[in-house]
């Protein structure tokens, strides 16, 4: 790769000046580790002490996908299921009356996703990080929880995941934040990363803060408490690029094994969409591509980046994104120190940056079952005759469509198009995708899908000239 740092850093920089963000960090992941991390401004306006390397800011709600994987380690482990009723592992939620008496009973796997029925509570939630046991205890005993009935809709939830929380508490025997301390942040190496911003505020700590009417003010520090699991976290850009290094550890899947602290299954299993997908808020004058909601995780498919999984994060005083490519192994996050910074927009920047500057990937090769059904395939349209490939039919496919009418249809292509060659071939899977064929007068796009069977067959194969 032609290095875009460069780039990246002007990019950073011109983009926390426009935003006026007092200070901001970032970092890129590669390979699995963090190949370049860029600082800007100050983490203290009125001490003038710099953004460095190894500062700390608070990440808010980036804190959810880390609360996702403690649950599924322990779903992992046996000790939960994420479809049993919330009540199961938070016994006093059996006393809250559902939103309608025909309403299912919330689940973990709701709660997750976020569509447990809980009103969006974003404003609310950042202010209460610091709640109590007994406060929660309170909220549940007696708080107007629901807007609508569970497992309708995607609705943002804060109280969701500091609900989870309660449950990796009562299902560990230990404080949700001991739990992901000894589960996730120790075996990692994350030693700069806590739940107590009070105490982080001792060292190398951005503070948050606020522009009202061209006047900065300091936020005040949210203290740790029950509601943390939602968004509690503080952080450096080096300790967080451990965290992206993992996750990204996961894509392939491939037969090694696995050494990491959660599965590398749970990992992937985080990013797949679990919710109803949502239209995605433009950034920068383009709509990116409908994303859903995973498991602490935003899931979503646009061009040229592919596949991003991503999450944003703000408290009063902050602003935080990663974006995640699973199918390249980069990572980039941001942190800014203003109330809200809208992140996800130079993380996106970021990565195009770095797409634009990167060859190309190889191309997935097709299975050796694919490339063989493809050969056959090609010859078929050369000879004119469907038969030409027979032996590599599944049971289903002349009685699908007789070999006269898949003549027909090749005669008809071959008149249109002339002779073709193998251009392009675009696995999906080991047993289905797309080739192409260059053709005097056009181009053929074929999708092929074989037969589950000990020698796979072709099962289905559609045809199309590509406009």
């Amino acid at each position: 790769m032609n290095s875009p740092f460069a780039a990246v850093d002007a990019a950073l920089a011109a983009f926390a000046q426009e935003q006026q963000i007092p200070g901001l960090a970032a970092g890129i992941v590669q390979g699995g580790r963090l190949v370049h991390a860029t600082t800007v401004g100050l983490a203290d306006i009125e001490g003038a002490r710099k953004v460095g390397p190894d500062t700390a800011f608070r990440i808010a709600s980036m804190t959810k996908n880390m609360t996702a994987l403690a649950i599924l380690a322990l779903r992992d482990q046996g000790r939960l299921a994420l479809d049993a009723p919330l009540s199961q592992y938070v016994p006093q939620f059996a006393a809250v009356a559902l939103a309608t008496r025909d309403s299912p009973p919330v689940s973990l796997r709701h709660l997750l996703t976020h569509v447990a029925g809980f009103v969006t509570d974003d404003p609310w939630g950042d202010r209460v990080l610091g709640m109590t046991p007994p406060e929660l205890d309170a909220l549940i005993a007696s708080g107007k929880l629901f807007a609508r009935p569970p497992g309708l809709a995607f609705e943002y939830s804060n109280l969701g995941y500091a609900l989870l929380g309660r449950v990796l508490t009562n299902v560990s025997g230990e404080p949700y934040q001991s739990f992901i301390r000894r589960t996730i942040l120790k075996p990692l190496g994350m030693t700069r990363t806590t739940f107590d911003a009070i105490e982080a505020s001792r060292g190398d700590y951005a503070w948050g803060y606020r522009l009202d009417e061209e006047q900065w003010s300091r936020e005040r520090i949210e203290p740790d408490g029950e509601v943390g699991a939602m968004g509690g976290l503080a952080t450096t850009v080096p300790d967080y690029a451990r965290y992206v290094a993992f996750l990204l550890s996961a894509w392939p899947a491939r037969d090694d094994p696995d050494t990491g602290p959660v599965r590398r299954s749970s990992v992937r299993e985080m990013g797949l969409w679990h919710a109803p997908p949502f239209p995605p808020d433009p950034v920068e004058g383009r709509v990116p591509a409908p994303g859903a909601y995973g498991y602490g995780l935003m899931t979503s498919v646009d061009a040229p980046l592919g596949r991003r999984l991503h999450h944003s994060g703000g408290l009063p005083g902050y602003g935080s994104h990663v974006l995640m490519l699973p199918d390249r192994g980069w990572g980039v996050m941001a942190f800014g120190n203003r109330t809200y910074a809208q992140m996800s927009r130079i993380t996106l920047r970021v990565a195009e940056l770095l797409h634009d500057a990167a060859p190309q990937p190889e191309p997935a090769k097709p299975s050796t079952a694919l490339a063989r059904a493809i050969e056959a395939v090609v010859a078929a349209y050369a000879s004119g005759r469907i038969e030409t490939a027979a032996n590599l039919f599944a049971v289903n496919f002349l009685l699908d469509m007789p070999a006269r009418l898949r003549d027909a249809e090749l005669t008809s292509l071959k008149e249109k198009l002339g002779e073709g060659r193998l251009e392009k071939i675009e696995p999906v899977h080991a047993l289905g995708g797309c080739f192409t064929l260059a053709c005097e007068h056009g181009r053929l796009k074929a999708t092929i899908i074989l037969s589950p069977d000990a020698e796979p067959g072709i099962q289905k194969l559609t045809l199309t000239v590509e406009e």
